[in-house]
């Protein structure tokens, strides 16, 4: 079901609320008040509209019944416009509610109510005795209802303009999202090809002990010491280690390691080398970098007690297994079955959790999570389809 925007909403208050006022009893037949509805089955019972509307309306005053006819199927018009409106209101409501896209005729039905309401007024104005042809209880039932189409006029154009508003504020921060994703992938890409570099100059080790031979042969002591620091920068970096043989994966497991060292919290891996992954390398970015961002970053609330991550990641039968465990300072704050961000960057944070339910969704998967006391677990399950068919 498509999202409940404010004029959706405010479509379907306003079609409920005419709804009950084409419900509503106002004209006394025999006594009794009743609906719109039954003053045609009068027209019918009585095979005229004139007829009807002397005995409903003027059966006090006969004398004016002579005036009667233009106003009378004046009125049956206004009323069989009505019912075609309550009927096609009645149509659209349904459409609101299961989120189909209508075609909005307010303005056009408001205009046409006016014209009509004129048009019998106009017909009425004949006054004899102090009487008139038309009674308040119609005039007043005429010009609520032209006021209800008016207001939800209002409201519709004002209800639009917000929506218009929030989607253009949501394509942009979204637009500034994947910016600031696009900046993570290229930092993670510069550090791989560090990494790379550093297993490039070990397996070419061979070639640097013969040329750190020739320096010494030649007595090159300048340039064996020149050559020996530019070699130890390069290898330094030994922290780099293959965990699931995802190019892109071991990256970021191997960078959230290094920030979790950093922010003094223990992270713990389990996980196997994978032949395949279902999800692209921006999925992969999006979707682990947003996890461990939210576990490092409950952690570093933590002040008083141990801080730690477990990762575990495992495939068995094409299904892949994606379980994040981490402490937490106190229990999350939660609304509608979803965690409430403390971060001042409230509103990234929730499209960084919206990136990870819209890439399990994509992929038919189920994420969930449970809170057991001073700990928070999230699992994500998917059925990779890509590897059971290379299979």
């Amino acid at each position: 079901m498509k999202e409940w925007m404010r004029k959706r909403k405010a479509d379907v208050c306003m079609g409920i609320l005419l709804q009950i006022y084409f419900f509503f009893p106002w004209i006394r037949i025999d006594g009794g008040y009743h609906t719109i509805h039954v003053y045609l089955i009068e027209i019918f019972r009585k095979e005229s509209c004139i007829k009807a509307y002397n005995y409903i309306f003027l059966s006090g005053h006969p004398i004016l019944w002579k005036y009667s006819g233009f106003a009378a199927v004046t009125f049956t018009m206004i009323i069989a416009f009505m019912i075609v409106m309550q009927m096609i209101e009645l149509w659209q409501l349904y459409r609101h509610m299961k989120g189909i896209k209508t075609f909005d005729i307010h303005r056009y039905v408001w205009v046409l109510a006016i014209v009509l309401f004129f048009l019998y007024l106009d017909a009425s104005y004949i006054y004899l005795d102090d009487s008139a042809l038309f009674k308040l209880r119609i005039y007043m039932y005429m010009v609520i209802f032209i006021g209800i189409i008016g207001i939800w006029m209002f409201l519709d154009i004002e209800a639009a303009a917000w929506d218009t508003e929030i989607a253009k504020h949501k394509t942009e921060l979204k637009e500034r999202d994947e910016q600031l994703l696009q900046v993570k992938v290229k930092a993670l890409e510069e550090k791989y090809q560090e990494m790379l570099k550093s297993r490039k100059v070990v397996h070419d080790m061979k070639n640097h002990l013969l040329a750190l031979k020739k320096y010494d042969q030649e007595r090159d002591w300048e340039g064996l010491h020149q050559y020996l620091n530019e070699l130890s920068d390069d290898m330094l970096d030994d922290s780099y280690q293959i965990w699931t043989g995802n190019r892109m994966l071991d990256m970021i497991l191997n960078q959230k390691t290094k920030d979790a060292k950093e922010k003094e919290t223990d992270m713990q891996i389990e996980t196997e080398v994978f032949a395949t992954l279902p999800f692209s390398d921006r999925e992969i970015i999006s979707l682990f970098g947003n996890v461990l961002d939210n576990a490092l970053e409950a952690c570093e609330r933590i002040q008083d007690k141990k801080r730690w991550i477990k990762i575990k990641i495992k495939k068995k039968n094409h299904l892949l297994y994606i379980e994040t465990s981490n402490a937490i300072k106190e229990m999350p704050v939660q609304n509608q079955k979803e965690f409430v961000s403390v971060k001042e960057d409230e509103i990234l944070h929730g499209y960084g959790m919206k990136n990870i339910q819209d890439i399990v969704r994509k992929y038919d998967g189920i994420f969930r999570y449970k809170i057991y006391g001073e700990y928070l677990v999230c699992i994500i399950s998917i059925y990779d389809i890509r590897g059971a068919e290379e299979e």
